[in-house]
């Protein structure tokens, strides 16, 4: 059944809730604020997953569970940023190790409950698979810039790949490469708001800001988006004949029109 963009909307917000029912405690609720969740990843997996003719409630299981594995994950990465050691500081930082562990548990108590064996072994598969890239992106002494973001878009897309992987599709591939470009995108993306509104974009902009200055590293920021989103186009063209086209094109638009303003035209000219 083709989506339609009312529909797709309605799900995700389903799901969401459904992500949000598990996270809720008490505790954590009051002293630890968690990871943002990305709409783009669910969206992609549910589409992906959908294209496929997955029963729905599958569909939500799969995507409910790997948003809590990307939130525990989110939350663990957060921990080694904090440098404040201040008692208060101190116990947010345990609460946060707390808040990933529980959220992985439920990830699993949500598959061992509905008997889903290979679901718990594949989600197990590409949690290890980021491990392994994380530490090879830690042990790098000599990175540049966009070393660094293809390494760190490897790490951001596996939990959705892991999926890509170990599923039967016709255009494997296909889908393989348009979700890593649609992360890679939404990294850059981030970056770029980041820049505009004075907030830190983050490793990736500072290494560019290193190698080129500042003024110049927006501008290949730009640049960068603009080849990203170019790439996701030629991708996507790929999976025209698919029911979930049109879901997909919607996604790269809403990522255009962030850049599509009088602010950012004058900026990229």
């Amino acid at each position: 059944m083709k989506l339609v963009k009312g529909h797709l909307q309605e799900d995700i917000s389903a799901i969401f809730q459904q992500v949000m029912d598990q996270v809720n405690h008490e505790v954590l609720t009051r002293y630890v604020e968690n990871p943002p969740i990305s709409f783009l990843r669910m969206k992609l997996l549910y589409l992906f997953l959908t294209q496929l003719g997955l029963a729905k409630s599958m569909i939500h299981r799969y995507t409910v569970t790997s948003s809590l594995v990307q939130l525990a994950l989110d939350s663990h990465e957060s921990i080694g940023q904090g440098k404040d050691e201040t008692l208060h500081a101190i116990r947010t930082r345990q609460l946060t190790v707390l808040a990933g562990d529980f959220f992985s548990s439920k990830y699993y108590y949500l598959l061992a409950r509905s008997g889903d064996v290979r679901g718990i072994r594949q989600l197990a598969k590409g949690i290890e698979k980021i491990n392994e890239y994380k530490m090879k992106l830690y042990r790098e002494k000599k990175m540049d810039a966009e070393d660094y973001l293809q390494r760190k878009t490897e790490i951001e897309a596996q939990i959705l790949l892991s999926f890509v992987e170990e599923m039967a599709c016709d255009k494997k591939e296909i889908w393989r490469t348009f979700i890593y470009q649609m992360i890679l995108i939404e990294q850059l993306v981030h970056d770029y708001e980041a820049c505009r509104w004075n907030h830190n974009p983050g490793q990736y902009f500072d290494m560019l800001s290193l190698e080129n200055g500042a003024f110049n590293s927006y501008r290949l920021l730009v640049n960068r988006i603009h080849q990203a989103v170019f790439q996701g186009r030629k991708l996507l063209n790929a999976l025209s004949d698919t029911t979930v086209y049109e879901d997909l094109k919607q996604m790269i638009d809403e990522f255009v029109a962030k850049l599509d303003n009088q602010n950012a035209l004058a900026e990229e000219l």
